[in-house]
This record gives C-alpha cells, structure tokens and sequence, in this order.
C-alpha cells in the first residue's frame, strides 16, 4: 500500500516535469498579418501654374553719410520723408508703404583705425497694384530723394487663384504614372491610401536695378511667374 504511494507521487512529479517541458500551443500560433505586404504602388504628379502678376513690390530707400550718427539719422529721416509723400503722391496706399530695414553704422578711416563718420540706411518695401504705373512711381521716388534699392519683385495678389486646378491636374498625372506602372506589373489600382502634397513654391523674385534711369521713364516688363504643384499618391493594387 504505501509502495503504491510512492509510484504515485513519483509519478505526478514526473508528470509535472513533462507537462512544463512542452510549448504552449498559443505561442506558436502565428501572428495576425499587419497588413504590411499588400502590394502598392507610389507615384509622384505635377502641373505647373502660369499667372501674369498682378502686384509689384518695389523696395525703395534712403543712403546719407554724415560726420556724426545723429546727423546721418536726421539727414535721412528729412530724405526718407519726401520719398514717403512722392510713393502716396503717385498713387501708392500707405497701407501698402511698409519699412524693410534701417540702418546706422560707422565709416572707418583706410587704415580702420578711426571712425571718419557714419552712413545711415532706410528702406521701405512699396506695393504698387497698377502694373502700368510701376517705372513713373519708381521715377517720382528717385527725384524726391531715393538712392537705394534692392529691385522688384513682381508677385500674384491670389496665390489660390488657381491651385485647386492645379492640384487636380497633378493627381491625374500622379494616377496616369500609377495606371502605366500597374499594367507593366500585370495589376490594377485599388483605392488610394495616401496623398501628400508638397505645396506650391514661392516663385524666385524677379530683381531690376531701379536707379540706372533718370531722365527717361524706367522701363518695367514684367514676367509670367510659373509655380509648380507636386503631389505624391500611393494607391493600392489588385
């Protein structure tokens, strides 16, 4: 009796050892799928907007040198004051007058030893909205005083104006791209799962020294600005 006792105990002890021994069937189940292999295509579209501007800034300003700082700065600010009333007396809205920079720093003798005076700077950014008034208010600017100038930027007043065409132009050319790339592989696109648009650069500046004519009218041609819209697309395929 108790010898059967034993067997037993050994035996549940055995059991247990085995029982611990082997993998849990849950742990070899395989993983759900993440979705991760789908097959998919990436593409990229574009479409280019031609606009003629409608707006012209022109950065206009004031250069005076004078033996002391205070003197620089006033002889600057009676200067700058009449280029002011020239820009409104020519048409152009004060709200559309507004400061780019000013500046004061000093002169140094050749050997840059000594400060020999001081050189002043103001300039203001002026947005003219009449493109065939552009060259006669640059004109009344620089016989009012104004002997600085960093150029024009012409500009579109709406940037939308536009766009929603042209992003959808993208897209379409993003889907023709996806339609070739698809049949080569032997599918056919699914739904869209992503779309990224990588916005509509600013067009470079087109820049134009306004102080080489005096006596005649300064001639201003502007250019058509051309902005360019990408898009990437991802589709899925089937």
């Amino acid at each position: 009796m108790k010898g059967n006792v034993k067997w037993g105990a050994a035996g549940l002890i055995l059991g247990l050892a085995v029982a611990l021994s082997i993998p849990s069937l849950a742990q070899t189940t395989p993983p759900a799928s993440s979705g991760t292999g789908d097959r998919a295509v990436t593409v990229t579209g574009t479409a280019t907007i031609k606009s003629a501007p409608d707006e012209a800034v022109v950065t206009l300003g004031v250069h005076t040198q004078a033996a002391t700082a205070e003197a620089a700065m006033q002889q600057n600010a009676t200067k700058m004051s009449e280029v002011l009333k020239a820009l409104v007396d020519a048409g152009v809205k004060q709200s559309d007058i507004a400061t780019a920079g000013i500046s004061l720093y000093p002169n140094y003798s050749n050997d840059g030893l000594a400060i020999v005076g001081y050189t002043a700077e103001n300039q203001v950014n002026a947005t003219i909205r009449d493109m065939s008034k552009i060259g006669q208010t640059i004109d009344r600017a620089v016989a009012a005083g104004a002997n600085l100038s960093t150029g024009i930027t012409f500009q579109v007043s709406d940037q939308n104006d536009g766009l929603d065409e042209a992003l959808q132009a993208a897209v379409e050319d993003a889907r023709h791209k996806a339609e070739v790339l698809a049949a080569a592989g032997d599918a056919s696109l699914g739904q869209v799962l992503q779309v990224t648009e990588s916005g509509a650069p600013t067009p470079p500046p087109l820049y134009r020294d306004v102080m080489a004519a005096e006596a005649a009218s300064t001639p201003v041609s502007p250019p058509t600005i051309e902005t360019q819209v990408t898009v990437t697309v991802v589709w899925a395929l089937s």
